[in-house]
């Protein structure tokens, strides 16, 4: 199997939050356009301008003859790492029968994953103005009342916040009228496979009106459709259009239980969230559409892994099956602060020994447990992060004034981080 060869160049569209196209979600790499001085984004650019541009031939040609891609590093290191990548190889020889010399390929991608801006209605804690404009108006606010707060939140970088550029900003590539019905139509003729991703998709028009379109095109029975949602929101018309599609998923963006989803999740509600996940459920009965519970692993929820997992088994009847299913468990990486490797020893390996109790065999679960009992960061760099931490969340639940503080929520490691930090 080829070591350096992926489908996504060859079946799959991917448009990023801010409307750049790339290879996939896992890249960082914008596809430049054959000028080499602009990008190409979804908010000037249609996908037949990009498909076949000279970025994306040579990347084609480099994987064919056996050469790395700047743009597939992380699958790379993933690998090397033993951790599964995204990376396909599956109908690799039909890829390559369908491409030219150049690099062109011939057909069309039959995959696409596009996010939706970053609207949203949240301030996850470990998400940024990448992917929630709220996130930027909050820290715009809480820089009005504390100007070095701010000054520190950038300097700290990916430590405590992933993005800290153009705080506030809506990103709405799909906005341009012209480009938006040449998405539609791309979509409606070519895409079978579909992801949805925001934001929150929810509460955008233009995700209803790509079903709108759809359904009057009469291509939604030929769709197989993932939304990923933090289940805030829905809207009355999805039990139109869902019954209609190939197969249906929802991606539910759920990190614990009751108000630690609350705190997570700020500024959700839990009654809401139970409510929207059943009107799923109900959907779902008797179909092979199915709900996939997504939590982001962190520090705030590590502890209570076993317990989500438990809920979830609960809900979906006693065990897993076509109708309900669960991630791979990935854990935050960045902001930093919410990556459990900081965390005091001593609470990590408690934590370990609670979730090992549990019993449960998931490859996946299992992995969790090991990197609890690995410690993998100097003490230097834990002491520094923790004081991130504390300082952050702190000064993020004053100005939230919110019901529960993280000390309240996690009282065995709100003790362990003082007796870390004295």
């Amino acid at each position: 199997m080829s070591k350096v060869f992926c489908d996504k160049p060859f079946n799959h569209n991917y448009i990023h939050m801010n409307g750049k196209m790339r290879l996939c979600c896992t890249t960082i790499q914008n596809i430049p356009s054959d000028n080499g001085y602009t990008l190409f984004d979804a908010g000037h650019h249609t996908i037949e301008e990009y498909w076949n541009s000279d970025r994306m031939k040579e990347i084609r040609k480099n994987m064919i003859a056996g050469r790395e891609t700047l743009d597939c590093q992380r699958c790379y290191q993933q690998e090397a790492q033993g951790v599964q990548s995204l990376r396909s190889t599956e109908k690799m020889s039909t890829y390559i029968s369908h491409t030219l010399p150049d690099g062109t390929y011939t057909k069309t991608a039959n995959s696409m994953q596009i996010q939706m801006g970053n609207i949203c209605n949240l301030r996850c804690k470990m998400c940024s103005q990448a992917y929630s404009h709220m996130i930027g108006l909050e820290l715009l606010e809480m820089g009005d009342a504390d100007p070095k707060f701010l000054l520190w939140v950038k300097e700290q970088g990916a430590v405590v916040n992933n993005w800290t550029n153009e705080l506030g900003k809506k990103e709405q590539w799909f906005k341009n009228e012209t480009i938006k019905l040449r998405m539609f139509e791309h979509i409606s003729k070519n895409i079978d496979q579909l992801c949805v991703i925001g934001g929150e998709p929810t509460l955008i028009p233009e995700f209803y009106e790509l079903f709108e379109y759809c359904d009057d095109q009469g291509t939604l029975g030929n769709k197989s459709v993932t939304v990923v949602t933090n289940l805030t929101n829905t809207n009355p018309r999805m039990t139109e259009w869902l019954p209609k599609l190939k197969e249906w998923r929802i991606w539910a963006s759920v990190d614990g239980i009751a108000e630690r989803t609350e705190y997570i999740r700020y500024p959700s509600e839990w009654n809401i969230i139970l409510k929207n996940l059943n009107f799923y459920k109900e959907l779902a009965k008797g179909t092979n559409n199915s709900i996939t519970l997504s939590p982001a692993i962190q520090l705030l929820n590590i502890d209570q892994l076993d317990e989500i997992i438990q809920w979830w088994l609960n809900f979906a009847g006693g065990k897993l099956n076509q109708n309900f299913g669960f991630t791979w468990l990935a854990q935050v990486w960045f902001p930093k602060i919410c990556n459990f490797d900081i965390a005091p020893v001593d609470w990590k390996l408690r934590v370990a020994d609670k979730l090992e109790k549990f019993n449960y065999s998931d490859p996946f679960y299992q992995a969790q447990i090991k990197n609890l009992r690995t410690d993998t960061i100097s003490e230097q760099e834990r002491q520094y992060a923790l004081k991130a931490f504390v300082k952050y969340n702190d000064a993020q639940d004053k100005f939230r004034k919110v019901n529960n503080t993280w000390r309240e929520l996690l009282p065995e490691l709100e003790k362990s981080i003082i007796d870390e930090l004295s």
